[in-house]
């Protein structure tokens, strides 16, 4: 059993986990080398592990597009810290619905 997987409570039944989506976090920053690493910081804190993580870079503009699942206030919550680092110009949270919605419009 991995440590991400709750224990089994003494009667075999699974323990109650919180409510799950999938997003997307796209954010626009500054073209700085370690700016990538800081922001996959707050999913090591957060304890989110990001199904895909894109990236690309042109003279002015880092682009990062991360799609994870986690609760929504936690969602939430990474995108505002994400949004208030310096060097990030834009941190903008979807939920791959509204994504997949997107896409198809």
């Amino acid at each position: 059993m991995s440590s991400r997987e709750p224990a089994a409570h003494r009667d075999g039944s699974s323990p109650v986990r919180p409510q799950q989506s999938s997003f997307r976090l796209a954010v626009a920053a500054e073209p700085e080398t370690n700016l990538l690493l800081r922001l996959l910081e707050p999913f090591v804190i957060h304890d989110v592990l990001p199904s895909r993580v894109d990236c690309r870079t042109d003279e002015d503009t880092l682009s990062v597009t991360i799609a994870f699942a986690a609760e929504e206030a936690v969602a939430v919550r990474l995108s505002q810290r994400l949004g208030v680092m310096v060097g990030v110009r834009t941190a903008d949270l979807t939920t791959a619905e509204q994504t997949a919605q997107m896409r198809a419009a």
